[in-house]
């Protein structure tokens, strides 16, 4: 989730957190696809092999997987929350930064004329 915790500063900052969080969508519906299938061969494993046989370890990753990635959506949709009103902020100072040029603008062609 490093990627995600990056802090948006300036306008790159947020659209390198924007491209982030598009890949995460992305990727979210072909994740599933590959983990569900691992997941009910592992089911099935523990069905019908005799307990003991898989290692604990092994079957602490396979819970750890679907957690960590549910972690990560919910963390991609909370970061998804706090940039639209990041990006509220910066349109406002975008827009206010525009009607300043455009009296700039306006103060020197008057100077100029």
């Amino acid at each position: 989730m490093g990627k995600l915790s990056r802090k948006v500063e300036d306008i790159d900052s947020l659209g390198f957190m924007m491209n982030v969080l598009q890949e995460i969508r992305e990727k979210e519906c072909s994740i599933d696809f590959e983990i569900n299938p691992i997941m009910e061969m592992y089911d099935l494993l523990e069905c019908n092999l005799p307990s003991g046989f898989m290692e604990k370890e092994e079957i602490d990753k396979k819970t750890v997987l679907r957690s960590n990635w549910k972690r990560l959506i919910s963390h991609a949709l909370k970061r998804t929350d706090e940039l639209s009103n990041t990006q509220i902020g910066f349109k406002r100072g975008l827009l206010k930064d525009i009607a300043s040029f455009e009296i700039d603008i306006q103060n020197v062609s008057r100077r100029i004329l």
